[in-house]
């Protein structure tokens, strides 16, 4: 569904957290600002998230993490993913097919070298 979309990212996290507690806050204050506001974070939310303009949204998104950090002092409230371990170097480079774009792992080192891709069959020569 979201492929080749841009999806959720920590602005996006952030304006659904807002549009919620707007909501939740209007359940008892009953004031419409707060009603509408919340309407409108939602349709910002999904917007960004079903966009293919992922060049707009990843600067939006750093302009964002800048304000935070000014903040915060550049520290981290723990977020909703952890960052995994790094991937090791295992002697591989990842290739990308020019026909059907799908990723392909290769040895480093091998020099020119002909590769069939296993995904759409076809032949191309690269560099490694």
């Amino acid at each position: 569904m979201f492929n080749g979309r841009y999806g959720m990212d920590e602005l996006g996290r952030f304006m659904l957290i807002v549009s919620a507690v707007c909501l939740v806050l209007n359940l008892f204050i009953h004031i419409r600002i707060l009603w509408v506001a919340a309407i409108i974070l939602l349709i910002l939310v999904y917007s960004r998230a079903f966009s293919r303009f992922y060049d707009k949204r990843r600067a939006e998104n750093m302009k964002y993490l800048e304000m935070k950090n000014k903040f915060t002092g550049g520290r981290t409230s723990g977020g909703f993913a952890k960052p995994g371990p790094k991937p090791k170097n295992d002697g591989k480079r990842v290739l990308i097919c020019p026909y059907c774009k799908e990723k392909l792992r290769v040895p480093v080192g091998a020099g020119t070298i002909k590769i069939n891709c296993p995904h759409c069959h076809k032949q191309f020569e690269e560099t490694v």
